[in-house]
């Protein structure tokens, strides 16, 4: 795995004594839970390249969108847009700007299960988690792995927008209406509860198998 501006941060596990002594014995330190997945630096530049702007191009149409939608219709009307179009969108999306690249939006506090992550995505997110949870803010902004079958993937760490609040902000904060239709179409919600700038989740972007052998 290659991270794009990595902060300076150590992640310590406190792991059990040995059973063959009375007194605790100090363990090492531990890196963050992810598999040391890398990239072949030949397609380093050009993963992080289109991998950026494919991010860029998902992220400023979902909220140009969104944004209208809340224009048009409040708060509900957002609720209505993430329910119905925001998967389509992202597909739509997707297709326009390079098809062969496969998008997608996850995180561990899922309010769709489709946007659940898979094993691979699961990895990254814990890693950046724990990153953020020894200090917040401290997760990159971006970095590469490899999926499960070798293929590269970028990720573009999403946090909490102002926007965003009205939707996944704290619970009591949010508008009756708003949390009534939540609890009717999502009674599994995770996406609540969240602050301003606090991390999210992820962009995902997956290039073609094929893109591992420069």
């Amino acid at each position: 795995m290659k991270i794009l501006h990595p902060p300076t941060v150590l992640l310590a596990l406190l792991l059990a004594a040995s059973a063959c002594s009375d007194a605790a014995e100090p363990e090492a330190e531990a890196g963050p839970p992810v598999r040391p997945d890398t990239l072949p630096t030949e397609i380093q530049a050009e993963v992080e390249s289109r991998g950026s702007a494919a991010a860029d191009a998902l992220a400023q149409g979902l909220v140009g969108r969104l944004a209208e939608a809340i224009d048009e219709q409040g708060t509900v009307g957002a609720v209505d847009f993430c329910s119905a179009e925001a998967m389509e969108l992202t597909r739509d999306i997707a297709e326009d700007h390079d098809a062969s690249l496969e998008l997608k939006r996850t995180t561990t506090r899922w309010r769709n299960p489709d946007n659940a992550p898979d094993e691979a995505e699961a990895r990254v997110l814990e890693y950046l988690e724990a990153l953020e949870a020894r200090e917040p803010g401290s997760a990159p902004a971006a970095l590469t792995a490899a999926g499960p079958d070798g293929s590269p993937r970028f990720y573009r760490a999403l946090r909490t927008a102002p926007m965003c609040l009205q939707c996944h902000g704290a619970e009591a904060d949010l508008d009756p209406e708003v949390r009534r239709i939540l609890e009717a179409r999502y009674p599994e919600d995770r996406a609540v509860g969240y602050s301003e700038g606090e991390f999210r989740g992820v962009i995902r972007v997956s290039f073609p198998a094929d893109s591992a052998s420069p």
